[in-house]
Protein backbone atom coordinates (compact mmCIF):
# COMPACT_ATOMS: atom_id res chain seq x y z
CA UNK A 1 0.00 0.00 0.00
CA UNK A 2 1.55 3.24 -1.10
CA UNK A 3 -0.72 5.62 0.82
CA UNK A 4 -3.48 4.53 3.17
CA UNK A 5 -5.32 7.81 2.59
CA UNK A 6 -6.11 6.89 -1.02
CA UNK A 7 -6.17 3.10 -0.64
CA UNK A 8 -9.42 1.24 -1.27
CA UNK A 9 -9.96 0.33 2.38
CA UNK A 10 -12.75 0.97 4.87
CA UNK A 11 -12.94 4.49 6.34
CA UNK A 12 -12.64 3.03 9.83
CA UNK A 13 -9.34 1.39 8.95
CA UNK A 14 -8.11 4.71 7.55
CA UNK A 15 -8.96 6.31 10.90
CA UNK A 16 -6.96 3.67 12.73
CA UNK A 17 -4.00 4.13 10.39
CA UNK A 18 -4.22 7.90 10.84
CA UNK A 19 -4.04 7.36 14.61
CA UNK A 20 -0.98 5.14 14.17
CA UNK A 21 0.71 7.73 11.96
CA UNK A 22 -0.05 10.52 14.44
CA UNK A 23 1.26 8.42 17.30
CA UNK A 24 4.46 7.51 15.43
CA UNK A 25 5.13 11.13 14.44
CA UNK A 26 4.36 12.77 17.81
CA UNK A 27 2.46 10.76 20.40
CA UNK A 28 2.10 13.83 22.61
CA UNK A 29 -0.33 15.23 20.04
CA UNK A 30 -2.81 12.35 20.40
CA UNK A 31 -5.88 13.66 22.20
CA UNK A 32 -8.82 12.18 24.04
CA UNK A 33 -10.87 13.22 21.01
CA UNK A 34 -8.70 11.04 18.76
CA UNK A 35 -9.43 8.04 20.98
CA UNK A 36 -13.13 8.88 21.03
CA UNK A 37 -13.14 9.04 17.23
CA UNK A 38 -11.77 5.49 17.11
CA UNK A 39 -14.34 4.31 19.63
CA UNK A 40 -17.12 5.91 17.58
CA UNK A 41 -15.77 4.07 14.52
CA UNK A 42 -16.36 0.80 16.39
CA UNK A 43 -12.92 0.04 17.79
CA UNK A 44 -12.82 -1.37 21.30
CA UNK A 45 -10.43 -0.05 23.91
CA UNK A 46 -8.48 -3.30 23.53
CA UNK A 47 -8.16 -2.79 19.75
CA UNK A 48 -6.96 0.79 20.29
CA UNK A 49 -4.46 -0.40 22.89
CA UNK A 50 -3.24 -3.12 20.52
CA UNK A 51 -2.79 -0.54 17.75
CA UNK A 52 -0.84 1.71 20.13
CA UNK A 53 1.40 -1.19 21.19
CA UNK A 54 2.11 -2.24 17.60
CA UNK A 55 2.82 1.35 16.57
CA UNK A 56 5.11 1.90 19.54
CA UNK A 57 6.96 -1.36 18.95
CA UNK A 58 7.54 -0.60 15.26
CA UNK A 59 8.74 2.92 16.11
CA UNK A 60 11.12 1.48 18.68
CA UNK A 61 12.47 -1.21 16.35
CA UNK A 62 12.95 1.25 13.49
CA UNK A 63 15.08 3.45 15.73
CA UNK A 64 17.16 0.51 16.95
CA UNK A 65 17.73 -0.74 13.41
CA UNK A 66 18.69 2.73 12.18
CA UNK A 67 21.00 3.36 15.13
CA UNK A 68 22.86 0.09 14.57
CA UNK A 69 23.11 0.55 10.82
CA UNK A 70 21.10 -2.59 10.11
CA UNK A 71 19.05 -0.61 7.61
CA UNK A 72 21.89 -0.71 5.08
CA UNK A 73 23.63 2.46 6.18
CA UNK A 74 27.39 2.46 6.60
CA UNK A 75 27.25 2.63 10.40
CA UNK A 76 28.11 -0.45 12.37
CA UNK A 77 28.53 -1.30 16.00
Amino acid sequence: MEDYRTAPIEPEVKQLLSFAEQMARDASQVTHGDIETLRAAGFSDRAILDAAHVTGFFSYMNRVVQALGADGSSRSV
